[in-house]
C-alpha cells in the first residue's frame, strides 16, 4: 500500500474517532446532568498495592489466583487525575495510602503527576477566580517514598497513631564467604571492574573500599533528593529538614507541631476537616464516580508512539512471568526471543512514528542484552527510539538503553553499572564433607572450564579474563557510540559503577530527568509530532505465541527441578541467587550490584 494512501486512511480514521468521541462525550455529559446529585466534592483514590509504571503483561490465569492483585499504574493514575481536573464541580482528590509499595523513583514520578494535575486544573477552569482543586494525601504509615509523594500534595493528614518515620537510608550487605567455607563451598570470581560488586557477598568476607564508596555516593544523591522534596513541599529550611530526619521518629502530634503534616484525623473525619461540622464535604471513591465526571473530547493524531516495556532480569529465550517473586529475578524475566519479536513488531507497525523503550531491569545475560541491543539499533534506524528508565536500568539494563536517541530517568533511578562479571561455585570440599567421591572423565583440555570441581588455574583464568575483557570492551563501544562519548574516557564512569539518575545526567549517561510524559514529549519531538496530548501511545505486547510459564511448572522449570539435579547444580541455585540457572550456558553476566534500600 502506497504511503499517501496510508496517510489518508490514518487521517480519516482519526477524524472518525474524533467524531465518535464527541458523540460519546455528549451522551455521557447528558447522563451526568441527570444524576448530578450523585456528584461529590472530593474523589478518593486508594493506593493499597504495588505501583508500576504501566500495566504489566501477565498470563490470563493470574486473575484466578486468590492472592493476586492487579498492580496500580502511574498511567492509570494520570488518566484518572486528568478526568478529575477537568470536572467543574469536583473540589479535589484524596489519596489514601494503605500499604502502597513504591520506590523513590516512582514517588518522584507521582510528585510530577501532582504538578501536572494542577496545570490541567488551571487549564480547564472557566475563570481564574474559581477555586483551585486540591490534592490531599492521607497516610496511615510514613516511609521516605510515601512522604516524598505527600510533600507534593496540598495537604497531608495522618492518623493519631501514625509515626513520622523518614529515617534516612540504610544498607547492611551480608557476606557469606566464611559461611560457604564451612560448607566446603567457595566462589571463584573473575571481574575486571572493581566497582562490579555483584558477587562480593559470596566471594568476600567483608566490604571492599569500592563497595562502600559506591553505597556512599548513591546515598548522598538519594538523601539529597529526599531532603529537597521535604524542603520544597513543606517550606522548611534544608538544615531543619536534616535535623528532623536525624531526630526521627516523631509522633503525629510532634510532626504536626513541626509543620511536617497538616492534620491528625481518622479516615471518617476527613469530610468534616475538608468541609465544616455543619456541612461536611462529600467524598466518593473514583471507581464509583468516574462515569459521572465531565467528559471532554480529546484530539487524536493519526500516528501514535509505541511503548515496549522490558521488565525483569534478561535471559536467553522466551520471557516468563511468575506469580511469586523469586530472588534476583523478581516476578518476571525478559527473554531475548520475546523482546526481539516485540521490537520487530514495532518496526513493522505503520501506525507508529516513534517508540519508547521502558526499561526496568538489573541486567542479566550478556548475550541476551546484546541481541536486544541489536534489534533496538535496527529499530532506531527506521523510527526514533526514546528510552525511559524505571526504578532500575543498570548493567544489562543500561546496555539495551544505549541505542536510544534520548534517555530519560528519574533522579532516583539507579543506572550505569557498566561492567562484566563471571563466577562459579567450587564444591570440591563440600563433596568431601559428604564423603561423596566424584570420578571425572573428560576429553578436551578445558572441558571442565565452567565446572564446579576446581578453581580456575592460571591458564584458564587468562582465558576467562580475556573473554570478560572482550565483552566489557564491546559494552563500552555500545555506550561510546550511543552516547557520543570518548571510548578511552569511559573507565572513569564505568568499571561497574552504579549511579543515580541525577548523577548519570552529570556524567552524560542520560539526557533528561523526569517521568514518562517527558519521554513521550521527546518521542513526539523526534518524530515531528505535536506535544499537545493528541498523540496516543500503543503498548507493543509480546506476540501471542510467546511462552509464559504455567502456574505449577514455572518455578520448577526455572530452577531445573523438573529433571534430576547434581549437588553442584543445587548449590548454584541455593547459593548464587539462581544466576547460573537463569543464564544457562551463557556464563558472562551483566548484573547490577545489590542496591541500597529506603527506610
Amino acid at each position: 500500500m502506497k504511503q499517501p494512501l496510508i496517510n489518508f486512511l490514518q487521517r480519516l480514521g482519526a477524524a472518525l474517532a474524533t467524531g465518535w468521541q464527541q458523540l460519546l462525550c455528549a451522551l455521557a455529559n447528558l447522563r451526568r446532568r441527570i444524576f448530578r446529585k450523585r456528584l461529590t466534592d472530593y474523589v478518593i483514590i486508594v493506593l493499597d498495592r504495588e505501583l508500576e509504571e504501566r500495566p504489566p503483561a501477565a498470563p490470563w490465569w493470574y486473575a484466578y489466583l486468590p492472592t493476586h492483585k492487579t498492580p496500580l499504574t502511574l498511567e492509570e493514575l494520570s488518566q484518572s487525575l486528568q478526568r478529575i481536573a477537568g470536572d467543574p464541580d469536583v473540589k479535589g482528590v484524596i489519596f489514601l495510602f494503605k500499604g502502597a509499595a513504591l520506590g523513590l523513583a516512582q514517588a518522584q514520578s507521582m510528585a510530577a503527576l501532582f504538578a501536572r494535575f494542577h496545570q490541567w486544573d488551571q487549564q480547564y477552569r472557566h475563570t481564574q477566580a474559581a477555586a483551585a482543586k486540591q490534592i490531599i494525601v492521607h497516610l496511615e504509615q510514613i516511609s521516605s517514598a510515601s512522604y516524598v509523594v505527600a510533600c507534593a500534595a496540598d495537604k497531608i493528614s495522618v492518623t493519631p497513631l501514625t509515626t513520622w518515620e523518614v529515617l534516612g537510608l540504610y544498607s547492611a550487605p551480608t557476606f557469606y564467604k566464611e559461611t560457604l567455607a564451612r560448607l566446603g563451598i567457595a566462589m571463584d570470581v573473575v571481574k575486571i571492574a572493581p566497582w562490579k560488586t555483584a558477587a562480593d557477598p559470596f566471594s568476600c568476607a567483608d566490604m571492599s573500599p569500592e563497595f562502600a564508596e559506591q553505597i556512599r555516593w548513591l546515598f548522598d544523591s538519594l538523601y539529597n533528593d529526599i531532603v529537597n522534596a521535604i524542603h520544597s513541599g513543606r517550606n522548611l529550611p534544608v538544615e531543619i529538614v536534616q535535623t528532623l530526619i536525624d531526630q526521627a521518629p516523631w509522633s503525629a502530634e510532634q510532626a504536626l507541631a513541626k509543620g511536617l503534616i497538616d492534620k491528625i484525623a481518622y479516615e471518617d473525619e476527613l469530610a468534616t476537616w475538608l468541609g465544616t461540622p455543619d456541612n461536611p464535604a462529600s467524598l466518593q471513591f473514583y471507581t464509583k464516580i468516574h462515569k459521572l465526571l465531565w467528559r471532554r473530547p480529546q484530539r487524536h493524531h493519526p500516528q501514535a508512539v509505541g511503548v515496549i516495556s522490558l521488565l525483569g532480569a534478561m535471559s536467553i529465550g522466551q520471557s516468563r512471568s511468575f506469580p511469586v517473586p523469586l530472588p534476583l529475578l523478581g516476578e518476571r524475566t525478559i527473554g531475548s526471543t520475546t523482546a526481539q519479536q516485540q521490537i520487530r513488531a514495532a518496526r513493522a507497525d505503520d501506525r507508529l512514528a516513534a517508540v519508547i523503550l521502558h526499561v526496568d531491569s538489573q541486567g542479566g545475560s550478556a548475550l541476551a542484552s546484546d541481541l536486544i541491543w541489536h534489534e533496538l539499533k535496527l529499530l532506531d534506524r527506521e523510527k526514533p527510539v526514546i528510552v525511559y528508565m524505571g526504578n532500575v536500568a543498570a548493567s544489562g539494563g543500561y546496555y539495551i538503553a544505549a541505542p536510544g536517541r534520548k534517555i530519560v530517568a528519574q533522579r532516583a533511578t539507579l543506572t550505569g553499572s557498566i561492567g562484566v562479571i563471571i563466577a562459579k561455585p567450587v564444591t570440591k570440599d563440600a563433596y568431601a564433607k559428604l564423603s561423596a567421591n566424584r570420578q571425572i572423565i573428560q576429553r578436551g583440555k578445558h572441558a571442565d572450564l565452567y565446572q564446579d570441581t576446581h578453581v580456575w588455574d592460571a591458564e584458564q583464568r587468562d582465558k576467562i579474563e580475556g573473554s570478560i575483557r572482550d565483552v566489557y570492551g564491546k559494552f563500552k563501544q555500545r555506550v561510546a557510540e550511543g552516547r557520543a562519548l570518548v571510548y578511552e574516557n569511559l573507565d572513569e564512569i564505568a568499571n561497574g559503577r552504579v549511579w543515580t539518575g541525577a548523577q548519570a545526567l552529570e556524567h552524560k549517561l542520560v539526557d533528561a530527568l523526569g517521568d514518562f510524559q517527558v519521554a513521550l514529549d521527546l518521542a513526539c519531538q523526534a518524530a515531528n509530532l505535536p506535544v499537545d496530548g493528541s498523540v496516543a501511545t500503543i503498548e507493543i505486547s509480546a506476540p501471542k505465541h510467546s511462552v509464559l510459564a504455567e502456574p505449577m511448572q514455572a518455578l520448577q522449570a526455572l530452577l531445573g527441578l523438573d529433571k534430576p539435579q547434581s549437588f553442584s547444580q543445587l548449590a548454584e541455585v541455593a547459593l548464587t541467587g539462581e544466576w547460573a540457572t537463569l543464564l544457562g550456558n551463557e556464563r558472562i553476566w551483566l548484573i547490577a550490584d545489590s542496591l541500597p534500600k529506603l527506610k
